[in-house]
Protein backbone atom coordinates (compact mmCIF):
# COMPACT_ATOMS: atom_id res chain seq x y z
CA UNK A 1 0.00 0.00 0.00
CA UNK A 2 1.26 3.47 -0.87
CA UNK A 3 0.61 6.66 1.08
CA UNK A 4 1.12 10.41 0.69
CA UNK A 5 3.06 12.05 3.51
CA UNK A 6 0.96 15.16 4.09
CA UNK A 7 3.80 16.87 5.96
CA UNK A 8 5.95 16.73 2.80
CA UNK A 9 3.36 16.98 0.04
CA UNK A 10 3.39 20.32 -1.78
CA UNK A 11 0.08 19.47 -3.51
CA UNK A 12 1.25 20.22 -7.04
CA UNK A 13 -0.91 17.48 -8.58
CA UNK A 14 1.81 16.14 -10.89
CA UNK A 15 1.06 12.66 -9.53
CA UNK A 16 -2.58 13.06 -10.60
CA UNK A 17 -1.45 13.73 -14.17
CA UNK A 18 1.19 11.00 -14.44
CA UNK A 19 0.17 7.99 -12.32
CA UNK A 20 -0.18 5.01 -14.77
CA UNK A 21 -3.16 3.67 -12.84
CA UNK A 22 -4.82 7.01 -12.19
CA UNK A 23 -4.70 6.28 -8.46
CA UNK A 24 -3.86 9.77 -7.22
CA UNK A 25 -6.78 12.03 -6.43
CA UNK A 26 -7.06 15.67 -5.44
CA UNK A 27 -9.61 18.25 -4.40
CA UNK A 28 -9.68 22.01 -4.17
CA UNK A 29 -7.73 22.74 -7.35
CA UNK A 30 -6.71 26.40 -7.59
CA UNK A 31 -3.94 28.62 -8.89
CA UNK A 32 -1.06 30.40 -7.20
CA UNK A 33 -0.22 32.71 -10.08
CA UNK A 34 0.34 30.10 -12.83
CA UNK A 35 1.06 27.19 -10.48
CA UNK A 36 -1.68 24.58 -10.16
CA UNK A 37 -2.19 23.62 -6.50
CA UNK A 38 -4.62 21.34 -4.65
CA UNK A 39 -5.93 21.65 -1.12
CA UNK A 40 -5.47 17.91 -0.65
CA UNK A 41 -3.90 15.00 -2.55
CA UNK A 42 -4.33 11.31 -1.71
CA UNK A 43 -4.09 7.80 -3.21
CA UNK A 44 -7.18 5.77 -4.09
CA UNK A 45 -6.01 2.31 -3.05
CA UNK A 46 -8.69 0.69 -5.20
CA UNK A 47 -7.10 2.10 -8.37
CA UNK A 48 -3.43 1.62 -7.41
CA UNK A 49 -1.72 -0.99 -9.62
CA UNK A 50 1.26 -1.31 -7.24
CA UNK A 51 3.79 -0.50 -9.99
CA UNK A 52 6.05 1.34 -7.53
CA UNK A 53 6.96 4.10 -9.96
CA UNK A 54 5.97 6.80 -7.48
CA UNK A 55 8.57 5.67 -4.93
CA UNK A 56 11.24 3.93 -7.04
CA UNK A 57 11.87 6.64 -9.64
CA UNK A 58 13.89 9.52 -8.17
CA UNK A 59 11.88 12.73 -7.95
CA UNK A 60 8.82 11.21 -9.63
CA UNK A 61 7.22 13.12 -6.80
CA UNK A 62 9.23 16.38 -6.72
CA UNK A 63 8.84 16.55 -2.93
CA UNK A 64 9.47 12.79 -2.35
CA UNK A 65 6.20 12.71 -0.43
CA UNK A 66 5.03 9.21 -1.48
CA UNK A 67 6.09 6.15 0.51
CA UNK A 68 5.31 2.46 0.93
CA UNK A 69 3.34 1.74 4.05
CA UNK A 70 5.38 -0.35 6.47
CA UNK A 71 8.71 0.61 4.93
CA UNK A 72 11.18 2.48 7.09
CA UNK A 73 11.78 6.00 5.83
CA UNK A 74 15.23 7.50 6.19
CA UNK A 75 15.48 10.64 8.24
CA UNK A 76 16.46 13.50 5.97
CA UNK A 77 18.49 16.51 6.97
CA UNK A 78 16.77 19.87 6.80
CA UNK A 79 17.91 22.46 4.30
CA UNK A 80 21.21 23.13 6.04
CA UNK A 81 23.26 23.59 2.88
CA UNK A 82 24.43 19.96 2.69
CA UNK A 83 21.35 18.00 1.66
CA UNK A 84 21.64 18.74 -2.06
CA UNK A 85 25.29 19.69 -2.25
CA UNK A 86 26.00 16.56 -4.32
CA UNK A 87 24.33 18.25 -7.29
CA UNK A 88 26.97 21.00 -7.40
CA UNK A 89 30.10 19.76 -9.16
CA UNK A 90 33.39 21.67 -9.14
CA UNK A 91 35.77 20.55 -11.86
CA UNK A 92 39.37 19.93 -10.81
CA UNK A 93 41.58 19.65 -13.90
CA UNK A 94 44.42 18.05 -11.94
CA UNK A 95 42.28 15.45 -10.21
CA UNK A 96 39.65 14.75 -12.84
CA UNK A 97 40.95 15.27 -16.34
CA UNK A 98 38.36 14.81 -19.09
CA UNK A 99 40.54 12.09 -20.59
CA UNK A 100 41.39 10.43 -17.30
CA UNK A 101 38.57 7.87 -17.40
CA UNK A 102 38.24 7.26 -21.13
CA UNK A 103 41.96 6.58 -21.56
CA UNK A 104 42.57 4.34 -18.56
CA UNK A 105 43.00 1.27 -20.76
CA UNK A 106 45.38 3.11 -23.06
CA UNK A 107 47.58 4.01 -20.12
CA UNK A 108 47.57 0.40 -18.93
CA UNK A 109 48.08 -1.44 -22.21
CA UNK A 110 49.74 1.11 -24.52
CA UNK A 111 51.75 3.52 -22.34
CA UNK A 112 53.66 4.94 -25.32
CA UNK A 113 50.41 5.90 -27.05
CA UNK A 114 49.08 7.34 -23.79
CA UNK A 115 52.18 9.54 -23.49
CA UNK A 116 51.81 10.69 -27.09
CA UNK A 117 48.15 11.54 -26.56
CA UNK A 118 49.11 13.58 -23.50
CA UNK A 119 51.78 15.46 -25.43
CA UNK A 120 49.41 16.23 -28.29
CA UNK A 121 46.67 17.49 -25.98
CA UNK A 122 49.14 19.69 -24.11
CA UNK A 123 49.95 21.47 -27.38
CA UNK A 124 46.33 22.34 -28.15
CA UNK A 125 45.19 25.89 -27.23
CA UNK A 126 42.39 24.58 -25.03
CA UNK A 127 41.44 25.38 -21.44
CA UNK A 128 39.03 22.91 -19.87
CA UNK A 129 36.18 24.44 -17.87
CA UNK A 130 34.20 21.41 -16.71
CA UNK A 131 32.75 18.06 -17.69
CA UNK A 132 29.99 15.78 -16.46
CA UNK A 133 28.67 12.29 -17.17
CA UNK A 134 26.97 9.32 -15.52
CA UNK A 135 30.17 8.31 -13.73
CA UNK A 136 30.47 11.68 -12.00
CA UNK A 137 26.80 12.51 -11.50
CA UNK A 138 24.44 9.49 -11.63
CA UNK A 139 21.58 10.24 -14.00
CA UNK A 140 23.50 12.91 -15.90
CA UNK A 141 24.17 12.98 -19.62
CA UNK A 142 27.63 13.70 -21.06
CA UNK A 143 28.81 17.32 -21.17
CA UNK A 144 32.13 19.06 -21.67
CA UNK A 145 32.95 22.78 -21.74
CA UNK A 146 36.25 24.33 -22.78
CA UNK A 147 37.77 27.52 -24.11
CA UNK A 148 39.77 27.71 -27.32
CA UNK A 149 42.50 30.34 -27.01
CA UNK A 150 43.96 32.40 -29.87
CA UNK A 151 46.13 30.63 -32.46
CA UNK A 152 47.15 31.59 -35.99
CA UNK A 153 47.55 28.14 -37.54
CA UNK A 154 45.28 25.05 -37.64
CA UNK A 155 45.41 23.13 -34.39
CA UNK A 156 45.62 19.75 -36.14
CA UNK A 157 46.49 18.27 -39.53
CA UNK A 158 43.40 16.18 -40.35
CA UNK A 159 41.62 17.02 -37.11
CA UNK A 160 38.98 14.92 -35.38
CA UNK A 161 38.35 12.22 -38.03
CA UNK A 162 34.93 11.16 -39.34
CA UNK A 163 32.98 9.47 -36.55
CA UNK A 164 29.54 8.78 -35.10
CA UNK A 165 28.00 8.72 -31.63
CA UNK A 166 25.36 6.37 -30.32
CA UNK A 167 23.25 9.26 -29.03
CA UNK A 168 22.34 12.63 -30.49
CA UNK A 169 24.91 15.37 -29.93
CA UNK A 170 24.76 19.15 -29.70
CA UNK A 171 27.90 21.20 -30.33
CA UNK A 172 27.77 24.83 -29.24
CA UNK A 173 30.44 27.24 -30.52
CA UNK A 174 30.01 30.59 -28.81
CA UNK A 175 31.83 33.86 -29.39
CA UNK A 176 33.08 35.83 -26.39
CA UNK A 177 32.42 39.41 -27.51
CA UNK A 178 29.36 40.55 -25.50
CA UNK A 179 28.79 43.45 -27.90
CA UNK A 180 28.79 41.13 -30.94
CA UNK A 181 27.85 37.69 -29.57
CA UNK A 182 27.18 36.23 -33.02
CA UNK A 183 30.77 36.89 -34.14
CA UNK A 184 32.83 33.81 -33.28
CA UNK A 185 36.21 35.44 -33.81
CA UNK A 186 37.47 32.16 -35.26
CA UNK A 187 37.20 29.80 -38.22
CA UNK A 188 36.34 26.13 -37.89
CA UNK A 189 36.41 23.58 -40.70
CA UNK A 190 33.60 21.07 -40.17
CA UNK A 191 32.60 18.21 -42.48
CA UNK A 192 29.17 16.55 -42.39
CA UNK A 193 27.86 13.26 -43.76
CA UNK A 194 29.63 10.30 -45.39
CA UNK A 195 30.38 12.60 -48.36
CA UNK A 196 32.45 14.81 -45.99
CA UNK A 197 30.52 17.91 -47.04
CA UNK A 198 32.76 20.82 -46.00
CA UNK A 199 31.55 23.84 -44.03
CA UNK A 200 33.42 26.86 -42.65
CA UNK A 201 31.98 28.10 -39.37
CA UNK A 202 32.79 31.66 -38.29
CA UNK A 203 29.59 32.60 -36.45
CA UNK A 204 28.20 31.54 -33.09
CA UNK A 205 25.99 28.54 -33.72
CA UNK A 206 24.73 25.16 -32.56
CA UNK A 207 25.47 22.05 -34.63
CA UNK A 208 22.98 19.20 -34.21
CA UNK A 209 24.37 15.72 -34.81
CA UNK A 210 21.71 12.97 -35.05
CA UNK A 211 22.50 9.54 -33.57
CA UNK A 212 24.86 7.51 -35.78
CA UNK A 213 25.34 10.45 -38.18
CA UNK A 214 28.84 10.69 -39.63
CA UNK A 215 30.53 14.01 -38.94
CA UNK A 216 34.13 15.15 -39.21
CA UNK A 217 36.87 15.62 -39.84
CA UNK A 218 36.69 18.92 -38.06
CA UNK A 219 39.44 21.23 -36.85
CA UNK A 220 40.01 24.78 -35.70
CA UNK A 221 41.74 26.74 -38.47
CA UNK A 222 42.42 29.94 -36.54
CA UNK A 223 41.20 31.80 -33.47
CA UNK A 224 41.51 35.57 -33.13
CA UNK A 225 39.50 35.84 -29.91
CA UNK A 226 38.79 33.12 -27.31
CA UNK A 227 35.56 31.23 -27.90
CA UNK A 228 33.62 28.71 -25.88
CA UNK A 229 32.97 25.12 -26.95
CA UNK A 230 30.19 23.10 -25.30
CA UNK A 231 29.58 19.46 -26.21
CA UNK A 232 26.38 17.73 -25.15
CA UNK A 233 26.02 14.00 -25.86
CA UNK A 234 22.44 13.05 -25.09
CA UNK A 235 23.48 9.82 -23.41
CA UNK A 236 25.04 8.94 -20.06
CA UNK A 237 28.57 8.45 -21.40
CA UNK A 238 30.60 9.46 -24.42
CA UNK A 239 30.52 6.94 -27.27
CA UNK A 240 32.39 7.11 -30.55
CA UNK A 241 33.14 4.98 -33.61
CA UNK A 242 35.65 6.34 -36.10
CA UNK A 243 35.52 6.11 -39.91
CA UNK A 244 39.10 6.74 -41.00
CA UNK A 245 38.38 4.75 -44.19
CA UNK A 246 36.56 7.84 -45.51
CA UNK A 247 39.76 9.92 -45.42
CA UNK A 248 42.27 10.07 -48.28
CA UNK A 249 44.84 7.26 -47.73
CA UNK A 250 47.70 9.76 -47.79
CA UNK A 251 46.10 11.72 -44.93
CA UNK A 252 45.73 8.56 -42.84
CA UNK A 253 49.36 7.69 -43.53
CA UNK A 254 50.60 11.21 -42.79
CA UNK A 255 48.79 12.12 -39.57
CA UNK A 256 49.90 9.98 -36.62
CA UNK A 257 47.64 11.98 -34.34
CA UNK A 258 44.66 10.08 -35.74
CA UNK A 259 45.72 7.34 -33.32
CA UNK A 260 44.48 9.38 -30.38
CA UNK A 261 40.84 9.04 -31.49
CA UNK A 262 39.91 5.67 -30.02
CA UNK A 263 36.62 3.84 -30.59
CA UNK A 264 34.41 3.77 -27.50
CA UNK A 265 31.32 1.81 -28.52
CA UNK A 266 29.35 -0.93 -26.75
CA UNK A 267 30.24 -4.33 -28.22
CA UNK A 268 33.46 -3.26 -29.94
CA UNK A 269 36.65 -5.01 -28.74
CA UNK A 270 38.50 -3.14 -26.06
CA UNK A 271 42.23 -2.66 -25.92
CA UNK A 272 44.10 -5.81 -24.93
CA UNK A 273 47.40 -6.22 -23.08
CA UNK A 274 50.41 -6.44 -25.40
CA UNK A 275 51.50 -10.01 -26.20
CA UNK A 276 53.70 -11.48 -23.51
CA UNK A 277 52.17 -9.46 -20.69
CA UNK A 278 50.43 -11.11 -17.76
CA UNK A 279 46.84 -10.71 -16.64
Amino acid sequence: MYRVDESKCIRCGLCILECPGGAFRGRGEHKVRHSTVYEEVWIDSGRCIECGMCVDEPYWCPASAVYREGTARAEEALGDGAKYARYIYHYDVERDSYFQHSLQQVEEYEPALFERIGSHLAELPWKWVTRLDEDIMPGSQFYIVRWTLPHAEPTQDVGHPPHIHRDAELLFVIGSDPENPQELGAEIEFCLGPELERHIINKTCVIYIPPRFIHGPWRELRTDRPWLFIEVNQGPRHTEKTYNQLLPPEAVERDDNLDIFIDKWPGLPKLSPPSGSEG
